[in-house]
């Protein structure tokens, strides 16, 4: 009786080799026949579910992606504004082991798209997704009243991209300066600094 094979599933450990191999040998050292080796299968096999490299490369991204925006929805249910903003830049950051190599594979795959219009573009639409996350908690905070109401959304959500490209790519690089406290720190001073005072409380008389 012919082996019943999980397609999804076989994509799935496919992709996350590629994770691997990547984290080990940067996204230049990346061969198909290496990640095929990594998977434990042959270069027929991995042939089967994709076309090339910067395919298996685009899955690899979009999964990672996936992944940050699957734990976002998890861990925002019922959070708003300030406090839903903050998860959203946590899951993103890398904080601990997993978010370390998601940013990795982020970081290698900018290096590969600069010169593959293709893997270019895609990195444009996810780029355009994480704004659209992060544009819309910051929106939504501002209509709270938990951001100083003379702060233009675009301008904040666009220093939040750049507080995470930047502590991304110092941790890849430099990790003992940019460890997950002083990321976390950083993201604090910055909200801290955006957030609008709470109102005082009325006097009583007694």
């Amino acid at each position: 009786m012919p082996k019943i094979v999980d397609h999804d599933l076989r994509k799935q450990e496919l992709v996350a080799a590629t994770w691997r191999v990547i984290a080990r040998t940067g996204i230049i050292g990346v061969t198909t026949r290496e990640i095929a080796r990594e998977a434990g299968v042959s270069t027929g096999v991995l042939a089967h579910y994709f076309d090339n490299k910067e395919e298996l490369l685009a899955a690899a991204l979009q999964q990672s992606h996936q992944q940050v925006y699957e734990r976002v929805r998890e861990r925002t249910q019922g959070l708003l504004g300030v406090d839903a903003l903050r998860v959203v830049m946590l899951e993103a950051l890398p904080v601990d082991e997993q978010r370390f190599l998601e940013a990795q594979i982020e970081i290698n795959f900018q290096s590969l798209a600069l010169g593959d219009d293709t893997l270019r573009e895609l990195q444009h639409v996810e780029f355009e997704r994480f704004w659209d996350l992060l544009h819309y908690r910051v929106s939504e905070a501002q209509k709270l009243g938990q951001l100083w109401p003379d702060l233009d959304a675009d301008d904040v959500t666009h220093q939040l991209m750049v507080l995470v490209e930047g502590l991304s790519l110092e941790a890849v690089l430099y990790p003992s300066r940019a460890t997950p406290e002083r990321q976390t720190k950083t993201l604090e001073s910055f909200l801290a600094r955006v957030s609008a005072a709470l109102p005082a409380a009325p006097a009583t008389s007694l």
